[in-house]
């Protein structure tokens, strides 16, 4: 599979705005277990859901995050490979 991504979305600035969204999907992630863990029951908008809702959205942000670790080791693959 190849990516559709050039070296300028390797820069600092795209970095900077990365890490910043992955720190965010970070705290997101922690929330979201700790209240899946202490939960049978989420009701949101007066509407009960099972806790499994909350375990899915744990399962999408954990990719979510995995999608960022793969970006920030093609950013040091890309820059390490310009130092060389």
């Amino acid at each position: 599979m190849k990516h559709r991504y050039s070296i300028s979305d390797y820069t600092e600035n795209e970095f900077d705005k990365k890490d910043q969204e992955c720190e965010q999907l970070l705290g997101k992630i922690k929330k979201l277990v700790a209240d899946a863990e202490n939960q049978s029951i989420v009701i949101i908008d007066g509407i009960k859901y099972p806790t499994s809702m909350l375990w899915r959205d744990v399962a999408t942000t954990a990719l979510e995050l995995a999608n960022y670790a793969d970006w920030f080791d093609r950013y040091d693959q890309k820059n390490n490979s310009r130092k060389d």
